[in-house]
């Protein structure tokens, strides 16, 4: 049976550890995608259903997408996760961070293809350091049965994404330091990412 499901990519604005707005960034050369839109893109060949949150809608016309905004300010990713799912009343929204250069449909198709037991199914990159080290929140699946838990953590100004994921508690899906899945995750955060990105010819 085909999953109910949405999209929601987290595209924020800020950009405070970047420098600039990398969600403009060109890829493979100046005729290519922004980042946005390359994940747009390919959050499309899975979900039908897609909404981008961020705080400068207006200067994003040409998405053709639902673009909403977050209604708590400063509260970081998980308010637009909260905008985001309650634009759709599916009962699995796709949450992805909109810094995913390497994102590839196949690398969504297995994670949607994951055992769904809890309120949400997480990659983690494996780590043996820490219990939550590796985690990947925002390129993860969250039932609609997750929003309230949500909703209730932004109203208490708890906004720390991660400790409120641990209280559902997700399924993991573990990811090898050596699967090939694990490019899919890297994320454009710092301007020394893009130097690691230029063995795959994407900058």
């Amino acid at each position: 049976m085909p999953i109910d499901l949405s999209c929601v990519i987290i595209a924020g604005g800020q950009a405070r550890r970047f420098g600039s707005d990398k969600r403009r960034l060109r890829l493979w050369g100046e005729a290519g995608p922004t980042l946005l839109e390359h994940t747009l893109a390919v959050a499309q060949t899975v979900c039908a259903q897609v909404v981008v949150s961020l705080n400068d809608p207006s200067a994003w016309p040409e998405l053709g997408v639902p673009l909403v905004q977050d209604r708590y300010a400063n509260a970081g990713p998980l308010a637009g996760i909260v905008a985001g799912m309650q634009h759709f009343a599916s009962e699995w929204t796709l949450v992805l961070a909109a810094d995913l250069p390497l994102l590839a449909t196949p690398f969504l198709a297995e994670l949607l293809a994951q055992p769904r037991h809890g309120l949400a199914v997480v990659p983690q990159i494996q780590a043996v350091d820490q219990r939550h080290a590796g985690w990947e929140p925002l390129c993860a699946l969250y039932q609609r049965a997750a929003l309230p838990y949500f909703e209730q953590a932004l109203a208490a100004g708890q906004h720390q994404l991660i400790r409120i994921i641990a209280q559902l508690p997700p399924q993991i899906w573990p990811i090898a330091s050596a699967s090939p899945w694990l490019q899919c995750l890297h994320n454009l955060n710092r301007l020394d990412d893009m130097q690691q990105l230029a063995a795959f010819k994407v900058l």
